[in-house]
């Protein structure tokens, strides 16, 4: 009698708890994969943003618009570029495990602008990572109806740069 109770609750559990246990272990999985691949996607995009930066003073250089943007990255999961006119900005990048968030200001004169009442309005935007089942990664934008998904930190990189230096990003990049 005791064995056959068992044997039918073992049973009972197994049915009622299949479906949360297999859904578990699939995101068990997809939180591995992001652990293992979130770190090097952001160097990758560190890089590709650093290349962009290096590529734009270049180009500006000796035009009006023209101004010293710094790049620098504190620790390998924190990137900060600032920039003193046309446009002015200043942003901070971070990694933080599943996640990318940029928090920056930026305006279309100089830092410090002395118009009256004038406080640049700070923004975040947050990208999460998702793993798909043969464990490519995609970073999707959070808090959006409709989300920009990127699957290479180029596209990352090219994103956040037009963000920064143009007026309107998306008229340049979309999804």
């Amino acid at each position: 009698m005791a064995k056959e109770w068992i044997e039918n609750l073992a049973q009972d559990i197994k049915q009622t708890n299949h479906e949360a246990a297999t859904d578990f272990g699939i995101a068990q999985h997809q939180a591995a994969a992001v652990a293992q691949q979130g770190l090097p996607f952001f160097l990758a995009f560190t890089s590709a943003l650093e290349q962009n930066i290096t590529q734009l003073r270049g180009q500006l250089q000796g035009h009006p618009a023209s101004s010293d943007t710094i790049f620098k990255t504190p620790t390998p999961a924190e990137i900060k570029v600032t920039r003193s006119r046309f446009p002015w900005f200043d942003a901070t990048i971070l990694y933080r495990n599943d996640t990318i968030s940029l928090d920056y200001a930026k305006g279309l004169g100089i830092a410090g602008d002395p118009t009256p009442n004038y406080t640049p309005d700070r923004k975040t935007l947050n990208f999460t990572f998702q793993s798909a089942p043969d464990n490519t990664l995609t970073l999707i934008e959070s808090f959006r109806d409709n989300p920009r998904q990127f699957r290479e930190p180029e596209d990352l990189a090219r994103y956040i740069t037009e963000l920064l230096f143009l007026p309107t990003p998306s008229a340049v990049m979309t999804q």
